[in-house]
């Protein structure tokens, strides 16, 4: 249940139409939409003949956001099975996967007058999980492709560029510093900071019934207000948590208190993303100090490592056989750091991500790959194909074994680095949002088993205005993410038409 157990109001509480929970690009783009940015047709064409006709009636006058957009959305195919992404990825990067970088269809108006009253909610700064990431890493996808509404990368990049900033204008991906500041410069240069709220953590949603007395008409008496809640009563979503605050008073800059807030309101997003709990092997030794399960903490340990002298000459393991133990494992090189590499596949397996990487533009990956293989030799790297990390020790040393079991390889390490993807922190729901899920009996994440949602609206099917987007809908590059601010705002703005009081 997400209700609350009986009629209430909280006190000190603010009132809002939109709660985002979430501050990453999908939140930043929904934001913008929700503050009156409207977008338009602007008569380019696009190499789709049926969905160029229907933008041809729809003209430049018609906002996209007030369209059919199941109607502009069939048939469209892409990386996402989610209609309203492949729609806004269309508009705005045509034929992107064909490798062309043609002009969005859309521009953007100001319309203040259908903007509608919102909060943002994040942990730390805005840009999510952007904001731990390892600044002179490139990014995966393409620059373009992380952008955000109205203010193209490469027009931002160029601006810092010309300002005297150390950017490289002329590569197709941007590095992960770069991207974390655009979406910070993106949030402060279209003032949407007014409605962020940073270093909030939320603890909890639930419904929150309006207070009611109902008189029976026969006997005069009035029935109490809780009699049936869910039949008899409309409802907020109310949102709890607390801030970290501190306390320019006290001496120590680390003397930081919680301080609660309560905020109510007809519609929540769950724009979390999935990237805020390692995933973990739940092994012997895993929980030691010197077992690591993220870039960022690998890169402090690294630079640790650097500048404290060290006699020993022990690799760094890592296991994984992502981009983020790619990630590791270029850094663990650049550094001169021997690196042993565990991965339960075979390196040829059609199912490694490198697989799916175009070389000319991710060759730093398939160097990687090559490593993998043994086409390459390095004398830093050494490969443990279809293996398994079974045991970690207080002394260091590692066991390893085969995938077959009947193999068992001690090692001593300097550090074992763990990265085998992620899971959301939705700690905030019950059941942690399991009974949100497509399948209620098994864990939310990004691949198989996503939060259920109208695929229009992004709606919850389960609770009437509860919505998510992003990665927790399955929509896990940026450039996808977006079109759920499409969808939200276009469910919003019906209602509103409807003339529905929460909107």
């Amino acid at each position: 249940m997400m209700s609350s157990p009986s009629c209430h109001t909280c006190c000190s509480t603010e009132y809002t139409d939109v709660i985002i929970i979430g501050n990453g690009p999908s939140a930043i783009s929904l934001s913008y939409f929700l503050s009156g940015h409207r977008p338009y047709y602007n008569g380019n064409p696009h190499s789709n003949t049926y969905l160029h006709t229907k933008l041809q009636e729809i003209g430049p006058t018609q906002s996209i956001v007030d369209q059919d957009i199941d109607f502009l959305s069939e048939g469209l195919e892409g990386r996402t099975s989610n209609p309203v992404a492949l729609l806004f990825d269309a508009l705005v990067h045509p034929d992107a996967d064909m490798g062309a970088e043609l002009p969005s269809l859309l521009d953007w108006k100001k319309e203040e007058e259908h903007a509608f009253r919102h909060i943002v909610l994040g942990r730390g700064k805005v840009g999510g999980a952007w904001q731990k990431m390892d600044g002179s890493m490139q990014t995966l996808s393409l620059g373009n492709w992380m952008e955000l509404p109205s203010v193209p990368l490469k027009d931002w990049r160029d601006r810092k560029f010309r300002e005297g900033e150390s950017l490289d204008p002329c590569s197709n991906r941007a590095t992960m510093s770069d991207v974390r500041n655009y979406y910070m410069d993106y949030v402060a240069s279209l003032d949407l900071q007014n409605h962020f709220y940073d270093n909030h953590t939320v603890t909890s949603i639930q419904k929150v019934y309006h207070l009611r007395n109902d008189m029976d008409l026969e006997s005069g008496e009035v029935e109490p207000c809780c009699k049936n809640i869910a039949k008899n009563h409309s409802f907020l979503w109310e949102v709890r948590g607390y801030v970290s605050v501190v306390d320019q008073s006290a001496e120590d800059e680390d003397d930081v208190h919680r301080k609660e807030f309560c905020i109510q309101a007809p519609h929540v997003v769950v724009a979390t993303g999935t990237f805020d709990i390692p995933n973990r092997l739940n092994i012997t030794g895993e929980l030691l100090p010197h077992v690591i399960h993220s870039l960022h903490d690998f890169e402090s340990a690294l630079k640790c490592w650097q500048e404290i002298p060290s006699s020993s000459d022990d690799p760094v393991l890592i296991v994984g056989a992502g981009l983020s133990a790619a990630d590791a494992i270029l850094m663990a090189l650049g550094a001169n750091l021997p690196v042993i590499h565990v991965f339960r596949r075979g390196a040829n397996d059609s199912n490694l991500i490198f697989k799916k990487l175009p070389q000319g533009l991710y060759p730093e990956y398939h160097r990687i790959h090559s490593l993998m293989k043994g086409k390459v030799v390095d004398p830093l790297y050494r490969p443990y194909e279809k293996h398994r990390l079974v045991q970690i020790s207080e002394d260091k040393r590692v066991l390893l074994e085969n995938t077959k079991g009947n193999d068992i390889t001690t090692v001593d390490v300097t550090f074992a680095v763990i990265l085998i993807g992620s899971c959301p922190n939705l700690s905030f729901l019950p059941e942690e949002g399991r009974s949100l899920g497509i399948d209620p009996q098994h864990p939310i994440n990004s691949k198989n088993n996503t939060l259920d949602v109208d695929m229009f609206s992004y709606e919850s099917i389960k609770h009437k205005g509860l919505f998510s987007m992003g990665p927790l809908v399955g929509d896990n590059f940026v450039r996808f993410g977006i079109g759920g601010a499409l969808g939200i705002t276009n469910y919003l703005m019906k209602n509103r038409k409807k003339g529905n009081p929460c909107c």
